[in-house]
């Protein structure tokens, strides 16, 4: 199939206004700085039915779902003749939206098997609103999903309120870096390959006192710097009783310093 040299931009969210659409709008405006052409898709305008998991598994085959679906089918291709793909999802109690997950889990069915998306420049941004927790294991449907269809993502973009406009910019220039590798598919060269790959992306390994950790350090980054350094002995606190085998204690401290970085930072922006 013939791609169109686009960077793709899918908006996982039903709130086509919100920061999910945010995120992604800003990563395309990178792209299209660096001189490619884009398109933004709302998943909420073309709801993928789930998948009836149907046997004999033939669609694998006939590269096409058996059951009439024009979300998936117009998706889907959308996606192959896509130049690089920009994947974006709100997080919903640490997890990735319905939205995505139907459209995902139907690309497997379909076209895990004959990989036609090998080497396809990718990355995914999730943001997590309200608390900020599962700002990674929202990413991790995503990124399972581009390693299994052999995509060659770039980095994932974790994103909550705390670092938000960090996140608008960090999203621009990685839409400048994929606008670069857009139309420049290179397949990985084996399994083991793409597995040191994926690896070796940030973020992604964390585990859930990792994670609370990340989350705690991007409330206290959000503080003016006479407040920051206060707050963020705890995080030092925190490390150290994590290194001395109490990890217990270090998750409580890094809870601590995470509800006085949100506080604060919940009162700076009433004043505003």
């Amino acid at each position: 199939m013939e791609t169109d040299g686009k960077v793709l931009g899918l908006v996982g969210s039903p709130n086509r206004e919100g920061r999910t659409n945010q995120l992604v709008a800003a990563a395309l405006e990178g792209a299209a700085r660096a001189g490619a052409p884009t398109e933004l898709i709302q998943l909420a305008d073309h709801v993928v039915a789930a998948c009836k998991d149907c046997l004999p598994w033939v669609c694998k085959d006939n590269l096409k779902c058996i059951y009439e679906d024009e979300a998936f089918e117009y998706l889907s291709q959308k996606i192959l003749a896509s130049g690089a793909l920009v994947l974006g999802t709100p997080v919903y109690w640490w997890d990735t939206s319905g939205l995505v997950k139907y459209l995902i889990l139907k690309m497997f069915r379909v076209y895990a098997s004959s990989a036609p998306l090998q080497g396809l420049p990718a990355f995914g941004l999730a943001i997590a609103g309200g608390t900020g927790n599962g700002l990674v294991s929202g990413l991790r449907p995503i990124y399972h999903f581009f390693q299994m269809m052999q995509m060659r993502a770039k980095e994932p973009l974790p994103a909550t309120r705390f670092n938000f406009d960090t996140a608008v910019e960090r999203a621009g220039k990685l839409g400048e870096e994929i606008a670069a590798m857009a139309n420049q598919r290179l397949p990985f060269s084996n399994l083991e390959e793409r597995l040191l790959w994926y690896d070796a992306l940030p973020y992604l390994s964390l585990n859930r006192a990792a994670e609370r950790r990340l989350l705690a350090a991007f409330a206290i980054q959000s503080l003016p710097s006479h407040e920051n350094a206060a707050v963020a002995l705890g995080l030092a606190r925190a490390d150290s009783l994590a290194a001395s085998g109490k990890p217990l204690d270090s998750l409580i401290e890094v809870t601590q310093v995470y509800e006085t970085g949100a506080k604060t930072f919940e009162g700076q922006h009433l004043k505003k």
